[in-house]
C-alpha cells in the first residue's frame, strides 16, 4: 500500500515536472485522437492586487467544495518604466480544452511567447501519430484518460508566428543532467522522500487518492484529489533540486529561457509572454524581481481542470 501510494505522489509530480520534460525531449510522444475541442471559454479572473505569497497554481473553492484547478497569468513591469513587460504563464501539461483555447488567445497579444520543450526548436512538434510510445507517454496517456481532459501539445498553436523555442536542446538537457550527475533513479528518490515527508506531516489525503479509484464519479473525483496534491508542488518540486538548490529540470532550463528573453528584449519586444510549467515559476519570478528590478503589476487566474 505505501508503494501505490508514494508512486501516485511521483506519478502526480512528473505530471507537472519531470514526466513533462521528458516527454518533450520527443515533443511529447503518444497521444489517441482527441474529442473536438469544446467552444465555451475557460474562466478568468482578474485580481489587480497581487498577493505577496505569489502562487502560481492553486485550486479554487466554495467554502469546503473545490470549484476548478487554477494556473496564474502574472505580468511583471519595472516602477516607473512600463515600456516593457513580461508576464508569466503558468501551465498544467494536461487540461481542459476550453483552458487551451482561452491561451491560444492570449498568446497572440504577445509580440514574443517564449515556450519550453526539450527538442530541437526545427523539429517542431510532431503530429499525435508521428508520437513513439514509452514509459512516460504511457503515464500521460493513462493520466489523460483517466481524467478526461487534454494534452497540452495537441491543443496550443506552436506554429504561431510570435513562438520563440526557450529551453534547451535535447543534447544540452542531457549534458546538464550528467555534469550535475543527475538521473530519473535520483529524482524518484527525491520525489519519494518528499512524499514520505508531506505524508508524515499530514500534507495531502492519500484516502481521498484511492476514495477516487472507487467513486462513481472516477475521473472527477480524481481530479479533486491530484489538484489537491498539485497545490503543493512548488514544495515537490523543491525536492527535486541538488544541494546547491540548482538543478537541470527547473534552474538551468529557466537560465537558458531567460537567454532567450535578453535577446528578445534587445530586439526591440516590449510585450512578452513566458509559457512555462507552473513549477518553473516560483524561480522566473526570483530572476525577475531580483536581476530585472520588476515587480509583479496584475494577476489573473485561468481554470485549467473542472472540479465541480
Amino acid at each position: 500500500m505505501l508503494k501505490l501510494i508514494d508512486a501516485s505522489r511521483f506519478l502526480t509530480v512528473g505530471l507537472v515536472g519531470w514526466a513533462a520534460a521528458t516527454a518533450t525531449l520527443r515533443a511529447a510522444e503518444p497521444a489517441p485522437a482527441d474529442e473536438p475541442a469544446k467552444q465555451a471559454q475557460a474562466e478568468v479572473q482578474v485580481e489587480a492586487d497581487v498577493d505577496e505569497d505569489l502562487e502560481f497554481v492553486r485550486v479554487l473553492k466554495e467554502g469546503k467544495k473545490p470549484q476548478s484547478l487554477q494556473t496564474a497569468v502574472v505580468t511583471y513591469r519595472k516602477p516607473g518604466d512600463s515600456d516593457v513587460e513580461v508576464t508569466l504563464v503558468g501551465a498544467v501539461h494536461i487540461g481542459e480544452a476550453t483552458y487551451y483555447s482561452a491561451l491560444n488567445q492570449l498568446f497572440r497579444t504577445y509580440d514574443a511567447l517564449l515556450y519550453e520543450m526539450v527538442a530541437d526548436p526545427e523539429m517542431g512538434v510532431p503530429d499525435p501519430e508521428e508520437r513513439g510510445v514509452s514509459p512516460v507517454s504511457t503515464i500521460q496517456v493513462g493520466m489523460k484518460d483517466a481524467l478526461e481532459l487534454t494534452f497540452q501539445l495537441d491543443e496550443i498553436d506552436y506554429k504561431a508566428k510570435n513562438f520563440v523555442h526557450a529551453d534547451m536542446n535535447p543534447q544540452e538537457f542531457f549534458d546538464s543532467m550528467e555534469a550535475r550527475k543527475e538521473g530519473v533513479f535520483k529524482m524518484l528518490l527525491r520525489s519519494m522522500g518528499s512524499g514520505l515527508a508531506m505524508q508524515s506531516s499530514g500534507k495531502g489525503s492519500d484516502i481521498d487518492l484511492l476514495a477516487a479509484l472507487v467513486a462513481s464519479d472516477r475521473p472527477r473525483a480524481m481530479r479533486r484529489a491530484f489538484a489537491e496534491q498539485m497545490q503543493m508542488m512548488e514544495g515537490q518540486m523543491a525536492a527535486l533540486t541538488g544541494e546547491d538548490g540548482k538543478s537541470t529540470l527547473i534552474t538551468e532550463r529557466n537560465a537558458k529561457a531567460f537567454e532567450v528573453l535578453d535577446k528578445e528584449i534587445e530586439s526591440g519586444k516590449k510585450k512578452l509572454g513566458i509559457f512555462y510549467g507552473a513549477g518553473h515559476l516560483k524561480d522566473m519570478h526570483e530572476r525577475l524581481t531580483k536581476d530585472y528590478g520588476m515587480q509583479p503589476v496584475e494577476t489573473k487566474w485561468m481554470d485549467a481542470w473542472d472540479l465541480k
